[in-house]
């Protein structure tokens, strides 16, 4: 099922992001894939429109795993990943 979330970045006063995501679950692993749905809606420094985020959970709260190739990304689009799965794991919790 998707759902969609609001996310603003770089500031809190920045124009909100739509990002549409689902969630699966294996064991302790959470995979979020997301996606911004329309090329307008992308700010220009966002590098992709679709990508995956996989959380562990450890301690009882979900950790993002470090991927290497996430990291080839422009610093911003990486932050805002961040970001988008900080605020989903708020609200999916």
């Amino acid at each position: 099922m998707k759902q969609s979330i609001l996310v603003n970045y770089p500031k809190k006063t920045s124009t909100p992001v739509n990002v549409q995501f689902s969630i699966t679950k294996h064991g302790k692993f959470k995979t979020i894939t997301c996606s911004v749905p329309t090329a307008d809606s992308a700010p220009v420094w966002l590098e992709l429109r679709k990508f995956e985020l996989v959380g562990m959970k450890y301690d009882g709260n979900y950790e993002l795993l470090f991927e290497h190739r996430k990291y080839e990304k422009n610093m911003d689009t990486v932050l805002f990943m961040d970001k988008v799965f900080e605020s989903i794991i708020a609200v999916a919790n």
